[in-house]
């Protein structure tokens, strides 16, 4: 290619872009030479760019930049969406399953354990007494007490679908009434001791025949008086369980269901009763009330464990069941007991935390140990 077409192709290319003397100074040539270039090409009369053009050029300008940085942005995703989709190509792929068998096993048992203790079926709970958080009168106690024994049939049968359950230790730990001990007590329960404690083991009753009725298992029935049961001023120590309403109210129930071979009752005179579950797995059973406890950071576990270490060095057991506290509490090698009055006005003054109203279940396998623990959440049917 000749010079001369040379500089005819760089005029036709940047005519309109670029003044005549710009493209002249590029080429090295005279601007004169460069109209008569444009004239021999046949290129339109030059017009210098108005401000206009030079705001429309800009914009070009700019849109291509954004232009050139959306494709930038897609063709990265585009880049990344193509590594997913061989990423999941591969793991569609590889085998990163396995089938688990189906197992039966037959040697499977455990003892069902369920929890009653800290009823005060005569107390009264009024809404205003602890900000609206519970309420407790005649009714709503004996809602409560059914969806007790309502529930503790739904989670034992719900276990024998899983495991051999033929035996449910139904643990009566005290406190079932709030009795006298108390001035403010007698002036705020709805029934007198004796009168309380006579409802309360038509509840009782009306739950043992619900289970009985419901189920197929033999109950076992360790009872405990609480520190609210007595008939004295102050608690004693020796002569505690003599001076207990619940004793009475325990040895009424035995008789009333001596009769029936499904049924056992252990009446304690003593603080501690312990039922041997299976030969390498004993349970004591107690109120609770010996264990002093007076608040602290560490909460209910340290006494509880400085408690189970000193009573362990008499006869080791594998776990202590208590009440007293009104806190459902697992701690390892104790199970404390919620309450069924729930949180109270006294509850509020000692600042206790809030819990619902609530009572222990768990069960006891013969080579597991304790395995499955469940509150029995009594607000509400559930």
């Amino acid at each position: 290619m000749s010079k001369m077409s040379v500089r005819l192709a760089k005029v036709r290319q940047l005519w309109g872009k670029r003044s005549p003397r710009e493209i002249a100074e590029e080429l090295g040539v005279s601007e004169r030479s460069i109209q008569r270039y444009a004239k021999r090409l046949g290129l339109s009369k030059y017009k210098p760019p108005t401000v206009g053009d030079h705001v429309r050029e800009l914009r070009r300008t700019q849109n291509e930049k954004r232009q050139k940085k959306t494709n930038k942005e897609l063709l990265r995703r585009i880049d990344g969406l193509e590594k997913e989709l061989e990423a999941s190509k591969h793991v569609n792929s590889s085998r990163n399953y396995y089938k688990i068998k189906d197992v039966l096993i037959d040697g499977s048992e455990a003892v069902a354990v369920a929890i009653a203790s800290d009823w005060h079926v005569e107390e009264v709970v009024k809404a205003w007494q602890v900000n609206g958080l519970n309420k407790f009168n005649e009714k709503i106690c004996q809602e409560r007490v059914a969806r007790f024994f309502r529930h503790v049939v739904k989670l034992l049968k719900h276990s024998q679908d899983h495991t051999k359950i033929s035996t449910m230790v139904l643990a009566l730990l005290g406190d079932f009434i709030s009795g006298s001990i108390h001035d403010e007590l007698m002036e705020s329960n709805r029934l007198l001791p004796i009168d309380a404690i006579i409802e309360c083991q038509t509840h009782i009753s009306s739950g043992i025949r619900y289970i009985l009725k419901h189920t197929d298992v033999q109950l076992v029935i360790p009872c405990h008086s609480g520190n609210h049961g007595r008939m004295t001023k102050g608690r004693r120590v020796s002569t505690e369980a003599g001076n207990s309403l619940e004793k009475l109210m325990y040895h009424a129930l035995a008789k009333e269901f001596e009769s029936d071979p499904r049924v056992e009752f252990i009446i304690s005179d003593g603080y501690h009763s312990y039922v041997d579950v299976w030969d390498n797995f004993t349970i004591r059973f107690h109120h609770g009330h010996s264990i002093r406890y007076y608040g602290g950071i560490g909460g209910l576990s340290i006494p509880m464990n400085k408690a189970v270490s000193q009573w362990n060095k008499l006869r080791h057991v594998q776990l202590d069941v208590i009440g007293h506290f009104h806190q459902f509490m697992d701690g390892g090698n104790w199970i404390v007991n919620g309450s069924l009055v729930g949180y109270s006005a006294y509850a509020l003054s000692i600042k206790a935390g809030f819990e619902p109203p609530q009572q222990a279940f768990f069960l006891i396998d013969k080579s597991a140990g304790k395995t499955v623990v469940a509150p029995i959440i009594l607000k509400e049917d559930r």
